[in-house]
């Protein structure tokens, strides 16, 4: 397939970061959380439900000795609930590190496990979309291919159904075709409703989820060439589904300044519960961000001052309090 011409060590770190998160955003949904801070400070990138599954991103050109890799593990062994450590390399794993990988999931109480370019590449071929988006020319090249075996596939199709025309002739009997439309799909009524709630989503988002970006993921999910061939029987799962998604959205949809406004009185809240003087917590913001004022701070500044005061608190880097 043209997708194994791809070279992730094309990338530079920040595509590689922003790839990863594209690709386990459409894996886990809304769950999925990005994080604001420098991955190298906390050895988390990523992470799912309330850091049980901790995402770290390692990008390389010349591959490092493989124990520079698990460097970071210890930054995150403390973390309540965390059930899988993940990380993600651009290259596929070498034997010795896989051999360091099970050293360590023998001794933690987490399971640690290193997805490389294999596993990269084939969520690469499951969302189109996001091939298109770092990948250009090699998605432009895809679907030419593509086109070529559906013509193909068309033609046969064609024939098929002409043998069995000159077959139900030379029989005089009616001969019902193996390529009428499934009777168990999504019936017209469930099609409605089901656009009608990806209309809710993306009117609710402005836009942000897309109608036809939603449809990807539900056509992905089924497994489907098209979201209208799914059996009708899922209806309700789906309906469900998308409530979730819908909900999910809403709770993401807010503006900068409200965020800002919000994370300033945590972090305020934080100062209090560390016992911080004016003078120790004005040092710790110019430590953290080069800034000594939470109102010069963007929300990715004061995002990151809120996880490490977090740490300090002993708590995990995303809590709110």
């Amino acid at each position: 397939m043209v997708t194994k011409e791809i070279n992730l060590q094309t990338l530079t770190d920040e595509a590689f970061s922003g790839l990863c998160h594209a690709l386990l955003f459409e894996e886990h949904g809304t769950i999925y959380q990005p994080v604001t801070t420098e991955g190298s400070d906390l050895g988390i990138d990523g992470f799912v439900e309330n850091y049980s599954v901790v995402y770290q991103f390692k990008f390389f050109k010349a591959r490092p000795r493989p124990t520079a890799f698990l460097k970071d593990i210890d930054k995150v062994a403390n973390l309540a609930g965390l059930k899988h450590w993940v990380l993600l390399i651009p290259g596929d794993p070498t034997n010795k590190l896989y051999q360091l990988i099970a050293k360590e999931k023998a001794c933690r109480p987490f399971d640690v496990a290193v997805q490389g370019k294999t596993w990269i590449l084939s969520l690469l071929d499951k969302y189109e979309h996001i091939k298109e988006r770092f990948f250009p020319q090699v998605a432009k090249e895809a679907s030419v291919q593509e086109l070529r075996v559906l013509s193909e596939h068309k033609a046969k199709k064609h024939e098929e159904l002409l043998r069995e025309i000159k077959r139900e002739i030379k029989s005089k009997k009616p001969n019902k075709s193996s390529l009428e439309r499934p009777l168990d799909i999504l019936s017209s009524e469930h099609q409605r409703d089901i656009t009608d709630e990806i209309k809710r989503i993306e009117r609710a988002t402005k836009g942000k989820y897309s109608f036809n970006r939603i449809l990807a993921q539900l056509k992905n999910k089924y497994n489907v060439s098209h979201w209208q061939l799914i059996k009708d029987v899922h209806y309700g799962e789906i309906m469900a589904w998308l409530n979730r998604y819908y909900h999910g959205v809403q709770e993401s949809v807010i503006s900068p300044s409200q965020r800002r406004k919000s994370l300033q009185g945590v972090i305020k809240a934080q100062q209090k519960m560390l016992g911080l003087s004016d003078r120790e917590y004005r040092d710790h913001l110019l430590e953290i961000t080069a800034k000594s004022s939470t109102t010069q701070m963007d929300v990715i500044e004061l995002e990151r001052v809120k996880d490490r005061f977090n740490i300090l608190l002993g708590q995990k880097p995303g809590n709110n309090l």
